[in-house]
């Protein structure tokens, strides 16, 4: 017997990305209070990049949510992420789609609809405590949303067909920190999954979206490289029993001449 479970989350400032884990600095592995794990690992491609102008780059988050020893960890309810200043987003001239065109959809049927505002993909692992404990994988698709407010918006749709039929939805809304050395941020609101037991264990997704808008090609995510030659991101991961666990992440970057003035 198929069961749909269907997940909204509302997120303030950008969402997340990713690349190969290989090319990113990994996280530390941060235990909570209630014994909960979180990690998180970011990382652009390519990691050449100019000091001074920002340059089309692949942006890319994994977060992984675990239990120190045995059980089920909390369900994270609210994640918040920063990204360093030197980060960027373009979205002048992209299409954009609707959180309801891609609720209850497979990743086929949410393509079909949203092909043109499609700017990523991904995966995903959700734990899922029913009658027995499932572990459902999950497609990862990531598309430019309706803007909220006058900020964009990214959503990550998330579909799985074993073993039971899921359809996560996040709605992401980007915004700027701009505290701190960080400049995008990520609040994202999780509403309960399989009324409330269930976790997503590991979410992954890679950005990278180029277009033409006003005749010259553009990037959805772009980057430069600071004078440190670092690039840093942040998470407060804050969970169903209350606790709340910090983790951070760093890659490194090279800086490159800057591109000859035409």
């Amino acid at each position: 017997m198929h069961k749909r479970f269907t997940l909204i989350a509302s997120l303030a400032a950008l969402a997340a990305f990713a690349i190969p884990a290989s090319a990113a600095l990994a996280g530390e592995t941060v235990t909570g209070p209630d014994g909960n794990t979180q990690s998180i690992e970011a990382s652009v491609s390519p990691k050449a990049l100019y000091k001074k102008t920002a340059s089309p780059v692949a942006l890319s988050v994994e977060v992984k949510t675990g239990k120190s020893g045995s059980g089920v960890p909390s369900p994270a309810v609210h994640d918040v992420i920063d990204f360093d200043q030197n980060l960027s987003l373009m979205t002048k001239g992209l299409p954009t789609c609707s959180a309801a065109q891609l609720q209850n959809t497979t990743t086929e049927a949410a393509e079909l609809a949203c092909g043109k505002a499609k700017i990523g993909s991904g995966s995903a692992i959700t734990l899922l405590p029913l009658s027995v404990l499932y572990t459902e994988p999950t497609k990862v698709t990531a598309f430019n949303g309706v803007p909220q407010g006058g900020k964009p918006v990214v959503l990550l749709h998330a579909y799985g067909q074993a073993p039971i039929q899921t359809t996560l939805v996040l709605v992401g809304t980007v915004s700027s920190y701009g505290k701190e050395g960080y400049g995008p941020r990520l609040d994202v609101t999780i509403p309960p999954i399989a009324g409330g037991v269930g976790v997503i264990t590991d979410f992954k997704v890679k950005i990278q979206k180029s277009w033409t808008y006003k005749g010259k090609k553009v990037s959805f995510v772009n980057a430069k490289c600071p004078a440190s030659k670092k690039l840093k991101y942040r998470g407060a991961f804050t969970y169903q029993d209350g606790t709340t666990i910090n983790a951070d992440t760093t890659q490194a970057c090279t800086p490159k001449a800057e591109p000859k003035k035409k």
